[in-house]
């Protein structure tokens, strides 16, 4: 009898949003500013529920960013769609296959009341993990603030950043420890950059896929499968 590795994947779906209806006071004028909304539904549960890591990706460990523009113009429809980075063509197919399912009707950005054109950048982030679940730096980094630990709180936001680059609660995080620390620079640079990507971007999809080994004992040659 032999041990043999079984490689086993499992797709876990992770859901964050941004943007969704929220509104934004622009710092530099008195315009109250209400990003567009899709209206059939939850926008991310819809998009992470029928997106798929494809299995060919994952066998090669294929992960990464799809970043996606588009505008929501004042009647209300998306137009505009275009592909702005992927680092691999099925992530891009899978991502674009989920957003075609979409129905066309938006609430569009208000300024003032007044419905506008808004174009918006929409993320599949792709991420890959081998026996261990995705890392929580955030989770880490706030817990350390909260014990005053505003050192070693900035290196696990860092780490968080590092991960996810357009989640702009991070950098609203790090900014106010920059600021603690007193890095004013740091600190006004991460909260302008915090709010750029809360009103540039809409929503950001999360698609996790788990790939754990169990050996087991076997007869003949090893056998790795997905």
């Amino acid at each position: 009898m032999k041990k043999s590795s079984l490689l086993l994947f499992t797709a876990l779906l992770c859901f964050s949003g941004i943007l969704k209806g929220q509104s934004v006071q622009d710092p530099d004028s008195t315009s109250n500013i209400q990003n567009a909304e899709y209206l059939e539904g939850d926008l991310i549960k819809f998009l992470g529920s029928n997106t798929k890591y494809p299995l060919e990706a994952a066998k090669n460990n294929i992960q990464g960013d799809v970043v996606f523009s588009f505008t929501v113009n004042k009647n209300g429809k998306l137009e505009n769609l275009n592909a702005l980075s992927f680092v691999h063509v099925l992530l891009y197919n899978s991502s674009l296959a989920s957003l075609n399912l979409l129905e066309n009707e938006w609430s569009p950005c208000k300024i003032n009341g007044e419905p506008v054109d808004k174009e918006y950048l929409l993320i599949y982030r792709y991420r890959m993990y081998m026996n261990t679940q995705p890392p929580d730096y955030k989770k880490r980094a706030d817990k350390l603030f909260e014990r005053e630990k505003y050192e070693k709180a900035l290196k696990f936001y860092d780490k968080a950043i590092e991960e996810n680059q357009y989640d702009y609660t991070l950098l609203a995080s790090r900014a106010k420890v920059k600021e603690i620390l007193g890095d004013t620079g740091g600190a006004e640079e991460d909260a302008l950059e915090s709010e750029r990507l809360h009103n540039e971007i809409i929503s950001v999809v999360n698609i996790t896929g788990i790939a754990k080994t169990v050996t087991r004992r076997v007869e003949g040659r090893q056998v790795r499968r997905f």
